[in-house]
């Protein structure tokens, strides 16, 4: 009697892979039977006994017959498993490969299975009576069809397939099983990404991939502006002009420059790809974008997309001579060069979206960047990302300027700021996405919402004025002020109310140095309080915005750290995240501690003896926009950001008289008690609709019980 085993078992015990299995049963050198229920192959032990001696005789070919529907792959984790799976085979298989001449392989392979799928041509997968030696033979050979085809883009270093035989068949037949139709990011990118983001030194070019869902945003934003000759200066894999030609812009050229030769080929193909026809990719060995070969392209382009190397320095003597912010400096970051060198790019009313560091709008060091910028451009729109916007490859603020270049000085005005906090992108680099109501999944991103705003702005609309939105007057708030800062926080209303209500008060105004006294009583619990248990009150331990804190009985052995001695009525303040705000009075019967990242406050007293403000007032006017207006600028910090001691003790708090802070407090504990009134009754409601739910459910089932 035929004993059968399964299509894994059969594979094993041949010393083949299953898909070879699959191959030779449709060539007839190996038939397979079928389960009589399931109809999956089976395959009788005894014929596999006969051919075991003889399976080493036979062709393995490892790419997938023609009949298997490949699986599509439409996002980007998808893409990552399926360049890591590549980039293993070509390790596995070339070891005397690096991993520059890996990715390379990569590049060429994934180029060609992009142009085939455009033409609809199954090029990876394998024919009938195919050997391993003609299968990567003809792969070769399209793959070089390519190259003849485009001599200016496949140049002659990247013009053959060089991986093994080997390489070529495993990585042709995971190619063979997926699909990119429908992909809506530059694939290549993706690779370049996984592949080489720890390969280049850092110090060189500071090269790494711009996520697409800041390249889509950037092109949305100035759709409106893009025609003629658009460029991007620092191309990369010219995943912005690829989304240009992608979303249909209508333009008379693409232009991309580059530092890397093997990134302008990689740009090239990109390009290609997407069927784009007018475009030109030029690799400028001589200091890239920023050394003399950039000159024949000054004046020629009518809009730039670019996100610079702006981590590196730059420290070209000669050529820092040219420009107006590298003269007479030994060396000077790429992305300030790149400001200027773009504008000499730029035709007169030409525009620019450059993604910068933060510190180009803040810091004092950059003060001669921003009046070139104030000097030579109108800002149009000032748009803060995230600081996991390019995690996990690299943790910067950074913020994208929308400008127009410009020969007459001082015309920004109203300009347009916005801050994402979230861009759809998880800080490992995948997908954020969430569900609404219904369950229809989308992008956990800020970034429509500010493009709906700004197209608003555009159309000559309001603008919905919000903490994250807002149009503000640079060139009034920057009147007499030499810093010239153009961060978010230095322009949000908030700052600008703060002052007008400041200029408004009716009582005298003192800081809070004047009004409290800080306590320092620091120590450090786990060796100087060894052995006890305290009452601790950590940043996590007080509520944001409504003044609510706890005390939690804290072993001193875990807490390592530094901590603050508090007292009953002291205030303490979060300097940490202010944003949060972070500001409870402590009105414990007894005092306690707190997070070293915590200023503590205690009131001053009077000539009276009488406390200078009521301690309940003072607590809840330093939760308020009158005080955040004040510090909201003075934030420093990227992953951590908090506000200096000696800038909040500069707050300027406004001190009625006693009577009128009794009053006020008897008006806020009124509003207070009367929140808590509508919560509870909102409560109860909830509970009674829970309640009447449940009853529904048990009624009707007892309905079909009992009648």
């Amino acid at each position: 009697m035929a004993q059968f085993v399964t299509l894994a078992e059969a594979a094993s015990y041949l010393g083949v892979s299953k898909t070879t299995l699959r191959n030779w049963d449709k060539e007839g050198k190996l038939k397979a039977h079928r389960h009589p229920i399931n109809r999956y192959r089976v395959y009788d032990l005894a014929d596999l006994r006969f051919l075991r001696p003889q399976a080493s005789l036979l062709p393995e070919f490892d790419a997938p017959p023609i009949s298997e529907e490949p699986t599509p792959i439409s996002d980007l984790r998808s893409v990552k498993r399926l360049v890591a799976r590549l980039h293993s085979i070509l390790r596995d298989t070339d070891g005397n490969s690096d991993i520059i001449q890996r990715f390379d392989e990569l590049t060429k392979l994934l180029f060609l299975k992009l142009i085939a799928e455009r033409r609809e041509e199954p090029i990876f997968e394998g024919r009938p009576g195919e050997t391993p030696e003609q299968y990567s033979q003809r792969i070769r050979n399209a793959y070089q069809e390519q190259s003849v085809r485009f001599p200016n883009i496949i140049t002659k270093g990247f013009a053959l397939l060089s991986c093994s035989e080997a390489a070529i068949r495993q990585c042709g037949a995971a190619l063979a099983t997926v699909s990119f139709v429908g992909a809506r990011f530059d694939v290549k990118g993706v690779a370049y990404e996984e592949v080489i983001r720890d390969t280049f030194d850092k110090s060189d070019h500071q090269q790494f991939f711009t996520p697409h869902q800041v390249v889509s945003f950037m092109v949305s934003i100035l759709r409106p502006f893009l025609n003629g000759v658009i460029g991007d200066p620092a191309c990369g894999t010219a995943g912005f002009l690829a989304e240009v030609k992608r979303t249909g812009v209508e333009y008379k050229k693409l232009i991309g420059l580059e530092i890397d030769e093997r990134l302008a080929w990689v740009s090239g193909m990109n390009l290609l790809l997407h069927g784009a026809e007018h475009f030109d990719i030029n690799y400028l060995s001589d200091g890239g974008t920023l050394g003399p070969q950039a000159k024949p392209y000054f004046g020629q382009l009518n809009a730039i997309l670019t996100n610079p190397p702006f981590g590196s320095d730059f420290s070209d003597v000669k050529a820092l001579q040219e420009f107006t912010l590298g003269k007479g400096k030994a060396s000077r970051r790429r992305g300030i060069l790149f400001i200027e060198r773009c504008w000499s790019l730029l035709k007169d009313g030409g525009i620019v979206g450059i993604v910068i560091d933060e510190g180009v709008l803040n810091l004092p060091s950059a003060e001669d960047v921003r009046k070139f910028i104030l000097d030579h451009f109108d800002i149009l729109a000032i748009i803060s990302l995230p600081e996991t916007a390019f995690m996990p490859y690299a943790n910067v603020n950074a913020s994208v300027l929308f400008l127009r270049k410009t020969t007459f000085q001082g015309r920004s005005s109203e300009v347009f700021f916005a801050k994402a906090n979230n861009i759809g992108r998880k800080g490992n680099g995948d997908d954020d996405t969430i569900y609404d109501e219904s369950g229809k999944e989308r992008p956990n991103s800020d970034l429509p919402d500010i493009l709906e705003q700004w197209q608003r702005k555009l159309a000559g609309r309001l603008v919905t004025t919000t903490e994250d939105v807002f149009i503000s007057d640079v060139s009034k708030n920057l009147k007499g002020d030499e810093s010239l800062r153009l961060d978010f926080r230095y322009h949000h209303p908030s700052r600008n109310r703060s002052k007008d209500l400041l200029g408004k008060a009716k009582h005298p105004l003192y800081s809070l140095a004047d009004l409290c006294e800080e306590r320092n009583d620091s120590l450090i619990p786990s060796s100087e309080m060894s052995g006890q248990v305290i009452l601790y009150t950590g940043l996590a331990n007080i509520e944001p915005k409504n003044g609510i804190a706890h005390q939690v009985p804290t072993p001193t052995a875990s807490l390592k750290s530094a901590v603050k001695r508090y007292e009953p009525n002291d205030i303490v303040f979060a300097r940490m995240r202010p944003n949060l705000r972070k500001v409870a009075l402590m009105s414990f019967p007894e005092g306690g501690y707190v997070s070293p990242e915590c200023a503590v406050l205690k009131i001053r007293q009077g000539k009276d003896g009488h406390p200078l403000a009521k301690p309940e007032v003072l607590a809840v006017i330093l939760r308020s926009d009158l005080v955040f207006g004040q510090i909201m600028h003075l934030i420093a910090g990227i992953g951590r950001p908090r506000l200096n001691t000696s800038d909040l003790r500069k707050v300027l708090i406004p001190l009625p008289p006693v009577a009128v802070q009794i009053e006020g407090k008897h008006e806020y504990e009124g509003r207070l008690s009367s929140a808590r009134e509508l919560r509870a009754k909102a409560s109860a409601l909830l509970y009674e609709a829970d309640s009447l739910e449940l009853t529904a459910v048990e009624e009707l089932a007892r309905k079909v019980i009992e009648e």
